[in-house]
């Protein structure tokens, strides 16, 4: 099954990090080699067995109010993500254990949503001053919302030495990091890549909150080799999309 990536509100925020532009492709991620697990909360499986249960999906007006707003989360800027016309490449996820991370790239899991927002957080003050986060609220049906993120999970864990999604596409590694205990799991990663042989290092972490996702991608202009997605910007975002949802 090939799988249109949903990219086109993030494509700018990720290509920026990956250097710029993306050509289409027909193929699928080279699969990486096996190596160390990924950091997944210890209170859920890593890879759960989807089954219906839940509330129903939020609409993308129920999103859009719970993302962070201005004034939500001192000593950031938070603005409404750019979204141009683009598609992202398509991916062949069959039989590749890379495809679900090499689909974060472009902020897309192994399922499609039913709706999904988008904005940039930006740290103006205090330890993170550098960092720039993007973050999506994607709405599914909880057995997809399961399905994704295990998927991901698997995907981080076997594919270590990282994967080609495109000749100018690739990553050179893919490392698991630690996750917030919020949510009812998570997977966070670093990844290093990008485009025309750029080996920038990216990081990601997703929260799964009954049946929603919020992904958070983030560039270290200061520190890039150490990026991981603030802490105080995850545990804002899910408290607040947990609030919003009941």
């Amino acid at each position: 099954m090939t799988l249109n990536v949903w990219g086109r509100a993030a494509v700018a925020a990720v290509m920026a990090a990956l250097v710029a532009g993306c050509g289409s492709s027909e193929g699928g991620a080279e699969r990486g080699a096996g190596g160390e697990g990924s950091a997944v909360k210890e209170s859920v499986s890593a890879s759960p067995s989807p089954v219906e249960v839940g509330g129903k999906p939020l609409t993308e007006a129920e999103l859009t109010k719970a993302q962070l707003k201005q004034g939500d989360l001192a000593g950031y800027q938070i603005k409404a993500l750019a979204s141009p016309d683009t598609e992202a490449p398509p991916i062949d996820a069959d039989d590749d254990i890379c495809a679900a991370v090499s689909m974060m790239m472009f902020f897309s899991l192994s399922v499609d949503p039913e709706a999904r927002v988008g904005q940039s957080v930006s740290a103006t003050s205090g330890d993170t001053v550098g960092t720039g986060t993007s973050v999506l609220l994607a709405s599914y049906l909880e057995a997809d919302a399961q399905q994704g993120i295990a998927d991901l999970a698997s995907s981080v864990k076997g594919c270590p030495d990282g994967f080609e999604v495109t000749d100018d596409l690739k990553a050179s590694a893919v490392k698991p990091l630690d996750t917030l205990d919020v949510g009812d799991e998570a997977v966070a990663f670093r990844l290093t890549g990008g485009m025309l042989g750029a080996d920038t290092p990216t990081a990601y972490t997703v929260v799964r909150s009954g049946p929603t996702l919020a992904v958070f991608f983030a560039v270290d202009m200061t520190d890039p080799k150490t990026v991981t997605v603030p802490d105080e910007v995850v545990a804002a975002q899910v408290a607040k999309l947990q609030k919003t949802a009941g």
